[in-house]
């Protein structure tokens, strides 16, 4: 069995309608609780509670999609753009499977208050060739890249949200219109639908692709085009770093230099140890000349000195004296 019921999430608190939705201030949710019950009136383990929540999501990008637009300014993808400058605008196929082209068409931008302006028409060709070009297919037909001559921008809002109908072949693509024979027959000036399907062949498959860019004023482009670039900013920073690595390398140079003259010194020089000195055996009858008391002979002295003379006294004779 199936109950189907309806609320109304907008209903304010005291109207008839009103089911205890709670809405939160900050991101405008609705969320309202909601009980499965088994029995009518006991609760049991079986019943199921949920919480429903709806939110407002708005448009924005899903890279985890398998058709992906990139804007891209000198092959470099960006999020934000400068007013009037030139970006290139592709669609990816990041699960190609199979496929052998692509064609994009229905292309348009919008803002967050729903003001729709229309690029490309459901044929693939543009509305105004002064603001973009037709998608051209790549050689390996993955993705189709058109250029935007001039970004534009919408006069309250600095975010640009842009939709395409992105068809994958998986055999030969639909032979492309001429569209310039299109604008000549007043092709052109069919109206549109917002979200309209582009015409589709035989063995084609259409998906829908979006993305969303900042815009921003011609006078912050310097901070946007330099991170775009392979340089580093500022210059002063390179050569610093430069310098840097010089002075670290002739460091590391010397270190090895002086490590390698340590090592080799230490493995060239013997340890020498001393020989202790030989003392000289002590005689007490040698000659001790300089004394304070005059010359002093030892009995092996000259012949005509024999002995000491009376009342001298000599450091040897005194040392004698002990043995």
């Amino acid at each position: 069995d199936a109950v189907g019921f309806s609320i109304n999430l907008l209903a304010k608190q005291g109207a008839p309608d009103y089911c205890g939705v709670l809405v939160s201030n900050r991101t405008e949710e609705r969320s309202i609780q909601l009980a499965v019950r088994v029995h009518k009136t006991l609760e049991l383990a079986d019943d199921k509670f949920y919480v429903i929540t709806c939110g407002k999501s708005g448009f924005g990008r899903d890279d985890n999609s398998h058709v992906i637009l990139k804007f891209f300014d000198k092959e470099h993808r960006v999020r934000e753009t400068v007013y009037g400058h030139e970006y290139k605008i592709r669609a990816e196929l990041t699960k190609p499977n199979g496929t052998y082209g692509v064609r994009v068409a229905n292309c348009f931008a919008f803002d967050k208050k729903n003001v729709t302006i229309q690029l490309i028409d459901e044929r693939g060709c543009p509305k105004d060739d002064n603001i973009i070009s037709r998608f051209v297919p790549s050689a390996d037909g993955h993705s189709a890249e058109a250029t935007l001559k001039s970004m534009f921008k919408f006069p309250e809002d600095s975010e640009v949200h842009l939709q395409c109908d992105v068809i994958q072949c998986y055999g030969r693509c639909m032979d492309e219109e001429d569209c310039k024979q299109i604008a000549l027959a007043g092709a052109g000036a069919v109206g549109f639908s917002k979200g309209g399907n582009a015409k589709l062949g035989p063995n084609e498959e259409g998906s829908l692709a979006g993305t969303t860019v900042f815009v921003l004023d011609p006078s912050q482009a310097p901070l946007v085009t330099s991170t775009c670039e392979d340089t580093i900013n500022p210059p002063w920073l390179l050569w610093l770093a430069i310098t840097l690595g010089v002075l670290f390398l002739i460091m590391l140079l010397m270190n090895i230099f002086l490590c390698t003259a340590m090592s080799c010194s230490c493995a060239n020089t013997e340890i020498i140890e001393k020989e202790p000195s030989i003392i000289e055996e002590y005689d007490p009858y040698r000659s001790w000349h300089g004394s304070q008391y005059g010359s002093r002979y030892s009995l092996h002295g000259r012949d005509a000195h024999k002995g000491y003379t009376s009342g001298g006294s000599t450091i040897h004779s005194n040392r004698s004296d002990r043995y």
